[in-house]
């Protein structure tokens, strides 16, 4: 029988008083369990494609799942789509780091979860721009004890030298060349943050400083973010606590984002889980 999945939905404020909605799904009237935190990429949100599946078979397999828009992605009353284009043009690195700090400090803290998550046996996810994320905030929590990455970026920094001239040009960088039809806009604020802060968001510095179970997983036709990303940060990583698991004719979305029969979401949900149980128990 398939084990019922609670669902608590909830609100933190991010350090400058934005909303961050989270999802909390866990079985029902089972004790305490290990807490797995997701991070979505770039242009996501907690709600986008596979996300709410991902939670709820994480869930399912006995974990508690925490997933959650960070606050300026730009969703924000219409759950299903980015619609607060200001606050997604406010957006910085920097400020998602600090976004998941306050999950996981209220995690920590308790004020989350009471009774259905363990407090000290935490479990980041993160997928894309969430992955170097991820990485990055892995090394400042001691009660992270295990990492999983899926599709990770190794850098911040992803523009080339003419779209950073045209970025300073205009103060801002548009993500569509139709802008009427996706007014969509980088503000100014990121490329400066990735320019200003690239020691305290070096993904790759970080990777070797993780000393925790890793789980690296990334399809060799990703063309958005090549799986030599996800080499180089194996390479640089702990080889006695890293595994690197490639995926054979998979892209950037494991088939997404909707989930079909046959998807290789499903794979990637099943290898992971796999991998938390013969790391966790």
């Amino acid at each position: 029988m398939t084990p019922a999945i609670f669902r608590e939905s909830f609100v933190l404020k991010s350090s400058s008083g934005e909303r961050i909605a989270c999802d909390l799904r866990h079985r029902k009237k089972e004790g305490p369990k290990p807490v797995v935190v997701i991070c979505h990429s770039f242009m996501a949100f907690k709600d986008w494609g596979w996300f709410p599946f991902v939670a709820t078979e994480i869930a399912k397999a006995g974990f508690a799942t925490i997933v959650f828009n960070f606050s300026r992605n730009g969703v924000s009353e219409d759950p299903d789509r980015i619609t607060d284009f200001d606050a997604f043009q406010r957006n910085t690195i920097s400020h998602e780091l600090e976004d998941l700090s306050v999950v996981l400090g209220s995690v920590q803290k308790g004020f989350i979860g009471e009774g259905s998550i363990q407090r000290d046996r935490i479990i980041l996810l993160g997928h894309s721009r969430g992955g170097g994320l991820a990485i990055v905030t892995a090394v400042q929590f001691r009660d992270v004890k295990a990492l999983v990455t899926w599709s990770s970026v190794s850098t911040f920094d992803r523009w080339t030298q003419h779209q950073k001239e045209e970025w300073r040009k205009l103060g801002y960088l548009p993500l569509a060349r139709d802008t009427a039809g996706s007014p969509l806009r980088l503000g100014l604020a990121l490329l400066e943050d990735v320019e200003n802060n690239r020691k305290k968001q070096d993904i790759v510095k970080a990777a070797a400083s993780i000393h925790i179970p890793w789980l690296i997983i990334h399809g060799t036709e990703d063309l958005t973010v090549r799986i030599s990303e996800g080499e180089q940060l194996y390479a640089a990583a702990d080889k006695t606590t890293t595994e690197l698991f490639p995926l054979e004719k998979v892209g950037h979305q494991f088939d997404g984002p909707e989930v079909k029969e046959g998807s290789a979401i499903r794979g990637v949900v099943d290898v992971t889980v796999r991998w938390l149980n013969s790391i966790l128990f």
